[in-house]
């Protein structure tokens, strides 16, 4: 596993704030995508209130939102996020939606709209003309534990090949999940999960850990770690047979579990 070595971070500040409302940031997402209204809703619980979201009403956005929507209908405690059109109207929040988040129209609005941050919920790769327009940076939660397990669907990959479960929030770069690391949570399932039930203690977790990157960054208390070079691999989409089998080995687990459970019980 890589090593993340906190005693060369840095400090990670913009200007002086004087409380969470004071932060002017843009929050992009997909649109109607969970993990990322998810985190919205938390952040707008929190005092979190961005003056801008830009969304991508795209192929690539319904997509993943009828995958991980359809997923997470069956976890046990699920219940569906505020829509952000309904989030905007309640807080005044601008709404832009766009066909691409690499186009020019994101650009303009981020130059537009004075933002000290940019917050990404989910999202494809950004390309520098868009991350240039944010000179505070951007800063994306990611589903999965840096640098030990970078890319897409980390939660799924750290299944198949046993690596630990997490999420960690930092600036994104021109690599991906390379950028330095702000903050790192590490998740430890129950035992006895299924993939719907991970994927909902993800999203939250997501929540929690970009409300206290933010905190942290409001306080004055942020601070950049580089990540080693050679960290984990970098994943690529998992296609429908790798979530079939995550699914199957947590399956198994859980049924390994209760076993070993009973038997104890009988001793």
């Amino acid at each position: 596993m890589g090593v993340l070595n906190v005693a060369q971070s840095r400090p990670f500040e913009i200007r002086d704030f004087s409380s969470h409302e004071d932060l002017r940031f843009a929050y992009l997402n997909l649109k109607a995508h969970p993990r990322g209204e998810m985190m919205l809703n938390r952040l707008v619980e929190t005092g979190f209130v961005p003056s801008l979201i830009i969304e991508e009403d795209s192929p690539l956005a319904e997509k993943g939102r009828v995958s991980q929507l359809g997923k997470l209908r069956q976890a046990v405690g699920f219940s569906p996020p505020k829509p952000t059109e309904l989030l905007c109207a309640e807080h005044g929040i601008e709404l832009v939606t766009v066909d691409d988040h690499n186009n020019a129209a994101t650009r303009e609005a981020l130059l537009d709209a004075n933002l000290d941050l940019g917050v990404l919920g989910d999202t494809r790769i950004l390309r520098t003309p868009v991350m240039d327009a944010v000179p505070g940076g951007i800063v994306n939660v990611h589903p999965g534990r840096l640098p030990d397990v970078r890319g897409n669907n980390p939660y799924i990959w750290a299944v198949i090949h046993d690596l630990p479960q997490g999420v960690s929030a930092h600036l994104i770069d021109s690599g991906v999940d390379l950028g330095p690391v702000i903050l790192v949570r590490d998740i430890d399932p129950p035992a006895v999960t299924t993939l719907p039930q991970l994927l909902l203690q993800i999203n939250e977790t997501c929540g929690d850990v970009v409300v206290a990157a933010l905190d942290l960054l409001v306080r004055g208390e942020a601070r950049l770690t580089d990540q080693p070079p050679a960290g984990g691999p970098t994943f690529r989409e998992a296609r429908p047979e790798i979530w079939s089998l995550a699914a199957k080995m947590l399956s198994e687990k859980a049924e390994e579990h209760t076993a070993v459970a009973h038997a104890y019980q009988r001793m």
